[in-house]
């Protein structure tokens, strides 16, 4: 299932922009679609955690690259990030 940028963005409290700026970085890929004859992006429900946590470290001040290997880093071993 894909979903536009506008959706994304809504989900994960990114700004349409950080999320264009993180597809320009390559951390996220979309797929362009002729609609009405204009291009719009769709991208995979997959990334919608990866961005969510992205944008939560961005938020604490962390930068782009070093909050995008963070969420990267949480999504392939979460027990390291849980804190009791």
């Amino acid at each position: 299932m894909m979903i536009r940028i506008t959706e994304l963005a809504r989900k994960t409290g990114a700004s349409v922009d950080e999320l264009r700026y993180l597809e320009k970085k390559g951390f996220v890929s979309s797929v362009r679609l002729e609609l009405k004859q204009r291009k719009v992006r769709q991208y995979p429900d997959a990334d919608i955690r990866k961005l969510q946590l992205t944008i939560k470290y961005r938020r604490e001040g962390f930068t782009w690259d070093a909050a995008c290997q963070k969420a990267l880093q949480e999504q392939e071993n979460p027990r390291l990030f849980d804190i009791k």
